[in-house]
């Protein structure tokens, strides 16, 4: 299971974390319009459950084993646009996504 971070979403990500012992969690759950949406969020306790998705310069990135079957192959990057500013996700696994890109369907 491997993901792709760019350096400016690293740097962005790194910048996020107020402990060292912290990574980015990332969850699957249903929701948007397509069906299933990212939900990324800063954590510091694994499960036995959890897959390590990226570790790389200080930043780590988990997954629960049901989330990472729509991960292997994500993309993350950052963008500072004025008007379309954040994180983007590119899910290759992704058969539709929504109008927003903010949900997807596998």
């Amino acid at each position: 299971m491997n993901i792709e971070i760019s350096s400016k979403a690293q740097d962005e990500l790194l910048g996020l974390k107020t402990d060292p012992n912290d990574f980015l969690r990332i969850k699957v759950i249903a929701g948007g319009c397509a069906g299933l949406t990212f939900h990324p969020g800063f954590d510091n306790e694994m499960t036995d459950d959890d897959v390590v998705l990226y570790d790389n310069n200080g930043l780590k990135v988990v997954a629960d084993m049901r989330s990472a079957l729509y991960t292997s192959g994500l993309e993350i990057d950052y963008s500072d646009d004025l008007i379309n500013s954040g994180f983007r996700f590119a899910n290759n696994k992704a058969q539709k996504s929504c109008g927003c890109g903010q949900s997807f369907q596998a």
